[in-house]
């Protein structure tokens, strides 16, 4: 296996490395950190918890000149949270290197707080778009002719988040030779187009073939139409996680399933868009204490944020863009440790689960009883997840015609389609449900003779 050190790095951020725990590179710190050294501009899509802000912040540590006080390297995050955990990160290597200078730039302060101090420069900046504009290019707080390399962190968020205007504007007044790194779990088409006015591509790792860790099973649970709030109660107390983060989509939701928590004496914490700043932060430290078992969250806390030892993710919902849903359970399973993914679901609530499945994410079932959580082999999903197909038969293609004819009208009239095409579909829902009829017996024939044969 590769070590940091045959990737040519210097001693001392080998050995910086090691005394922070990071012994191996993970598989896309190995494949990225080389082509990062080179000073090439590249795109890199891998699923969460895979180790990608190592894969740049390594590279940009090696190349930084310390000796030479002026800003050579920015990181924008799309959210302060991300910003401010990618500094951490950073900021633990100045330890190691007293000269090194890293400065967060984010709306968690004024920015003539920001602004603070920058007569000597720093070397890395990270921050927020919006707050790296107003200081970088609006306020020209920072000489940036000496900026090498810049970084787009969680880059589908920067778009979804509409913050490519901001780097836009910021492009304008960085050196044209900047190296650009982009970093992210998904890479649509969209994106991609957007990223052809910052970087060529010519390199692009695009992970395993999973969204998520292979070390996260993933489990629907069917909760018979009990309210969120109180299966969550139920399944808390029966799966007693060790950590376990609950999301759901909607503001309402996190507030009624944290208040009923708490109705009920459970340790646990909130984390959404409604906390004040002073809130979010205080709710930050309190989730990385690991004093609390449950957190509550919105999907703001589904990106980047790096939680140790998450056991369980609980989906109350499923995210309207199901990309959020391979976010959330990124949470867990980070590193190479094992996590579980629960979504919870009822009869009435399939379209989304039905989509999730024809991604091709392997789900098992279960089903939420007053005391248990039953694993089942046959629920109303799993029944329903694939859509059987039938060849049209002759015999079935005249039955249609007929159906059609007998619904022509001589003159046009108000529903005259609609009564046609439910006419043709009796046809189909007859020839169809005699096939099922077929497959079914041609499947329990075959289970029986294999039966037997083991028998013999």
């Amino acid at each position: 296996m590769a070590s940091f050190a045959s990737f040519n790095l210097s001693k001392d951020l080998v050995h910086a490395l090691n005394k922070l725990g990071y012994l191996e590179p993970s598989p896309v710190q190995g494949k990225v950190i080389p082509k990062a050294l080179s000073g090439k501009s590249l795109v890199c899509q891998s699923e969460t918890g895979s180790g990608k802000t190592h894969a740049y912040l390594v590279p940009i540590l090696d190349s930084i000149d310390m000796n030479l006080p002026r800003l050579q390297s920015i990181i924008l995050c799309p959210s302060r949270e991300l910003a401010r955990q990618v500094y951490e990160f950073a900021f633990a290597f100045t330890k190691f290197f007293p000269r090194l200078k890293v400065r967060l730039f984010t709306s968690e302060t004024e920015k003539t707080q920001n602004k603070e101090g920058l007569g000597i420069a720093p070397h890395i900046v990270i921050a927020t778009p919006g707050r790296a504009k107003d200081i970088l290019q609006n306020e020209y707080a920072l000489d940036l002719h000496g900026v090498r390399s810049i970084v787009l962190d969680e880059a589908d968020m920067l778009m979804d988040l509409g913050y490519f205007e901001d780097i836009d504007s910021l492009y304008e007044v960085l050196p044209e030779t900047i190296q650009t790194m982009v970093f992210s779990a998904t890479l649509n088409q969209g994106l991609k187009q957007q990223l052809e006015h910052y970087v060529d591509a010519k390199f692009l790792y695009e992970g395993e073939d999973f969204k998520t860790a292979s070390t996260v099973a993933h489990h629907f649970v069917d909760i018979k139409h009990i309210g969120k709030s109180e299966a969550l109660a139920r399944f808390l107390e029966i799966r007693k996680p060790y950590l376990a983060l609950v999301f759901a989509s909607k503001k309402e939701d996190v507030n009624a399933a944290y208040a009923h928590l708490r109705s009920l004496g459970v340790e646990a914490v909130c984390f959404s868009g409604d906390l004040d700043t002073r809130e979010r932060k205080k709710a930050l430290r309190l989730i990385k204490s690991n004093k609390f078992p449950v957190v509550v969250c919105s999907d703001l806390l589904s990106r980047g944020i790096d939680i140790e030892d998450v056991t369980d993710v609980i989906s109350l919902d499923l995210p309207s863009d199901l990309a959020y849903y391979y976010h959330r359970a990124g949470r867990t399973g980070r590193f190479g440790k094992s996590g579980d993914s629960w979504v919870f679901y009822n009869a009435d609530d399939l379209q989304r689960a039905k989509t999730l499945l024809a991604q091709g994410v392997a789900f098992d079932y279960y089903t939420l009883k007053a005391d248990a959580i039953v694993p089942t082999e046959s629920s109303f999903l799993a029944r329903r997840k694939i859509q059987f197909k039938h060849e049209v038969s002759e015999q079935e293609a005249r039955d249609i015609s007929i159906a059609k004819a007998h619904t022509k009208v001589d003159k046009v009239k108000p529903g005259y389609k609609a009564k046609r095409r439910k006419a043709v579909e009796k046809v189909h829902g007859k020839y169809r449900r005699k096939a099922i009829k077929e497959k079914v017996r041609e499947q329990m024939g075959r289970a029986y003779a294999a039966k037997a044969k083991k028998k013999d």
